[in-house]
């Protein structure tokens, strides 16, 4: 018997809107974002290339997001980009400096056909309690 792509099926119910970046996506999965500049390479995630999102340091000194490097130490147990060994507990929550920068990226309102809006990457979710 074949099966439907979920793709494919009309009547699949598309996933819920996330009340904090206005995109569909699963709760596992991070935030997503449209930026109005290129990010800086310092501030991007090498496992998912986008903008760090709840940025996590190694003790060998690299940034990913804390999502992607959990994800990643599921599998394997070393830093993605130098290969050296990687246990989750040693690792630490980024400066409160990268927080500021990354929250301070401009993003535009994932709504374009009624709002034309840019805004700080952290005000997003207020904005979208104001709608």
């Amino acid at each position: 018997m074949n099966q439907l792509d979920p793709a494919e099926d009309p009547d699949a119910s598309p996933a819920p809107l996330c009340v904090v970046c206005g995109q569909a996506h699963a709760p596992e999965e991070n935030h997503f974002y449209t930026y109005t500049e290129e990010v800086d390479d310092d501030l991007i995630c090498h496992i998912c290339l986008q903008a760090l999102l709840d940025p996590l340091d190694t003790p060998c000194g690299h940034t990913y997001c804390t999502l992607c490097l959990t994800n990643f130490l599921v599998e394997k147990d070393f830093c993605p980009v130098d290969r050296k060994p990687v246990i989750l507990q040693h690792c630490k929550k980024s400066s409160i400096l990268v927080n500021k920068l990354l929250n301070k990226l401009l993003v535009t309102c994932p709504f374009t056909e009624h709002c034309a809006q840019v805004l700080q990457r952290c005000d997003l979710d207020h904005h979208f309690q104001m709608r």
